[in-house]
């Protein structure tokens, strides 16, 4: 962030995206020059090595992004600039062989069992602009997947966009929250259907659903998923925009 921050900073508007690998395994001390540097600042934790050691390799992100705002206050643009943050996977290298039924460094981190893919790759989004400080930051707990990004990000600029192209919501919106795994996998508000045992868990168990709709949420995921599939095989973008030869 020290190098590549002062190459962009004053030529506004500007977009920059930003890859972190600070935070990837090996999670040891002995392992991981990052958690090493900030092995003090979690030696303490009522945790395993491996997890101590993965939040003390992230504690290098934590360092760059307060790097970034403090510069970006400094420039006196902090209120005209949005952060995005997401994760692109879970932290697989915190368990052997990351598969299910052999995470327990993996359910120490997150503080409880986890025992499918919905539930592993359970994490945060967080959309920040120094124009929100001091003000109560507004909470999604509705379920929301790395799809509902760009709709959202679009909705917030003012954008004008085709919802139709697009897999994922505007989290804002009222459209129906969908989380879907290419498993088949899938979770909205009123439950959680896990394809490998067929079963669907209620989110409020005294809550009457309509008899199909388990069966037709099932339908809308094949149909993102094949949409998704579809958009890389037949390049439909370019066919869209007419960018083929």
């Amino acid at each position: 962030f020290e190098g590549t921050l002062p190459l962009y900073i004053d030529q506004q508007p500007f977009n920059i995206y930003y890859m972190t690998v600070s935070g990837h395994s090996l999670y040891s001390r002995a392992g991981n020059m990052m958690s090493r540097k900030h092995w003090e600042q979690v030696e303490n934790m009522d945790a395993t090595e491996p997890v101590k050691a993965y939040i003390a390799a992230n504690l290098e992100l934590e360092d760059a992004l307060t790097y970034m705002v403090n510069a970006l206050e400094e420039a006196g643009i902090a209120d005209d600039t949005v952060i995005v943050l997401s994760a692109d996977h879970f932290p697989y290298g915190l368990d052997g062989d990351g598969k299910l039924g052999n995470l327990p460094n993996l359910s120490e981190l997150y503080g409880y069992n986890v025992e499918d893919n919905i539930q592993r790759d359970h994490n945060r989004l967080i959309i920040w602009s120094g124009s929100l400080e001091g003000k109560d930051p507004i909470v999604v707990d509705d379920p929301v997947s790395a799809c509902d990004i760009l709709p959202t990000l679009l909705n917030l600029f003012g954008a004008e966009w085709d919802s139709r192209l697009l897999p994922g919501r505007d989290v804002f919106s009222d459209a129906e929250p969908l989380v879907f795994e290419s498993y088949y996998d899938w979770k909205t508000d009123k439950g959680t259907y896990i394809q490998r045992t067929d079963t669907f868990t209620q989110t409020d168990p005294n809550e009457t659903l309509p008899k199909d709709y388990v069966e037709r949420m099932q339908t809308i995921v094949r149909n993102k998923l094949n949409y998704c599939d579809s958009v890389l095989d037949y390049d439909y973008f370019g066919y869209l925009f007419g960018n083929q030869d």
